[in-house]
């Protein structure tokens, strides 16, 4: 069963020790996204203006989401002091533009990522040398990522047809049904946490695949889903960032000297747990205020929690070094 992560995050928040949502910084940061919103300069066309992304809404499109999303976590290594980027046609990638530029330099040479049959007859070292980043860098969680295009691959071809565009169909446009597909039928999808005793639902990466077909399709198509506003937020070490920079949410003294001096948390650490949980239950927060301010202007503008997570993802690229000052967790995991 496929729990529901706002509910479970919510739970989180009301006892949760060291993160506090503050909810009188909300609507200052909803209004800023508001007036993005209604100027155009977020809309639902970001994931295709990427050039790393596929232009056309077939089959092979839909595989390729899936691929990327199967490989797209932690791309950072504390053991390494060099930097994990990827050079395609002559434009430096890092972390996830690394990995679509990775698969996209695959695809040129002839190696059809998007087969699912091409996918699982790939060795360790084969998918080493595809993901082989500048100056011979391995990407981080070389392992971790085999055994995951493997089962996703294996499942895929067992069940599915080898298509991912099958798991759409069997979902009929229901957002909730295909996530309850991925996380029941791809294992390593499935991103839950224990938090005093209860089970503590996350989805990340499970949410991310179905966003992404529904940005790239345009809400059409393969990419309508009728309940596309009942996904959270994609809990990673990022967005909580910028929303601890915008003042939404709190750490305790003990939490930032923890993570101001570079300490890993563990995956699935209290503190961890609530970090990831404030981030959904303060999107949401911010959604729900969002909403207020385009039914007072009777306007038709779409508001989601994926388009506030997209928002908040790329400040952070774009303001890099305005947040340096602010810390943010590493937990070295498949989950994100």
């Amino acid at each position: 069963m496929v729990l529901k992560v706002l509910d479970t995050c919510q739970e989180v928040m009301n006892k949760s020790k060291d993160v506090q949502i503050l909810s009188s910084n909300i609507p200052k940061l909803a209004e800023k996204i508001y007036t993005l919103i209604k100027e155009n300069k977020i809309t639902l066309d970001e994931f295709k203006k990427c050039p790393l992304h596929p232009q056309n809404e077939d089959e092979e499109a839909i595989n390729w989401i899936f691929i990327i999303d199967s490989l797209n976590y932690c791309f950072f290594d504390p053991n390494n002091k060099h930097h994990w980027t990827v050079t395609w046609k002559n434009q430096k990638y890092s972390g996830y533009f690394g990995l679509c530029a990775a698969v996209n330099r695959a695809l040129e040479k002839g190696i059809k990522m998007t087969d699912m049959n091409t996918c699982l007859k790939l060795t360790r070292n084969q998918l080493d040398e595809i993901l082989l980043g500048d100056d011979g860098i391995t990407i981080p969680l070389l392992q971790e990522r085999y055994l995951c295009l493997q089962q996703s691959a294996d499942v895929l071809l067992k069940k599915y047809k080898g298509n991912f565009v099958n798991c759409i169909l069997e979902a009929n446009h229901s957002a909730q049904k295909l996530l309850e597909i991925i996380s029941e039928n791809f294992f390593y999808f499935r991103d839950e946490s224990i938090y005093d005793g209860k089970t503590v639902a996350f989805y990340k990466r499970a949410q991310i695949l179905i966003a992404d077909i529904w940005s790239s399709c345009r809400g059409l198509g393969f990419g309508e889903f009728h309940d596309i506003n009942t996904l959270t937020m994609f809990a990673d070490y990022r967005v909580p960032q910028v929303l601890l920079y915008f003042g939404v949410l709190k750490y305790s003294d003990k939490l930032k000297e923890t993570l101001k001096q570079g300490i890993l948390l563990e995956h699935g650490a209290p503190a961890e747990v609530e970090i990831r949980a404030a981030s959904v239950v303060a999107v949401n927060n911010i959604v729900c205020e969002l909403k207020n301010l385009i039914a007072k202007t009777n306007s038709q503008l779409i508001c989601n929690s994926i388009i506030v997570d997209t928002y908040l993802w790329g400040y952070r690229r774009e303001n890099a070094a305005i947040l340096e000052e602010t810390p943010y967790h590493k937990t070295l995991n498949i989950y994100y």
